[in-house]
């Protein structure tokens, strides 16, 4: 047993793809929950007050996050178009850090967080949606 703790081979100790859909699954439950829902929220209750990091407009901006944050987030819960979800969260997250916290100069205070959702949907997209999963292959 202590052999299987100290090994580097990820197969060994887990299977993979289990330990692909249960990321996958915390990661996108906590954006919908910490970010999306909200967001959802105040577009169904057309409440459009939001930043505009882009020059779109505060609306579009606003519907896009959401669409974003709790649609692409239900669908990598579920497993289901899994790489493309993630994929338009990573670009969703690359918005939030280069275009409002870093011009912002919020280095390493509120930007770590969007960071990390960066990075973890990034490596959702490269794992796809693992085992228990609707894509799953």
């Amino acid at each position: 047993m202590l052999d299987r703790l100290r090994s580097s081979k990820l197969g060994e100790f887990v299977d993979a793809g289990t330990s692909a859909a249960i990321f996958r699954i915390f990661v996108a439950f906590f954006m919908l929950y910490g970010h999306g829902w909200g967001k959802l929220m105040s577009v169904f209750g057309g409440e459009f007050q939001f930043l505009d990091p882009l020059g779109i407009g505060p609306t579009a901006s606003l519907i896009l996050a959401a669409f974003a944050e709790a649609i692409c987030s239900l669908l990598i819960i579920a497993g289901f178009w899994t790489r493309l979800a993630s994929l338009i969260l990573t670009i969703n997250m690359a918005v939030a850090v280069f275009f409002v916290h870093l011009p912002g100069g919020d280095w390493f205070g509120d930007m770590e967080l969007p960071v990390l959702y960066l990075l973890s949907f990034i490596v959702i997209f490269l794992l796809g949606p693992g085992k228990y999963s609707i894509d799953k292959s």
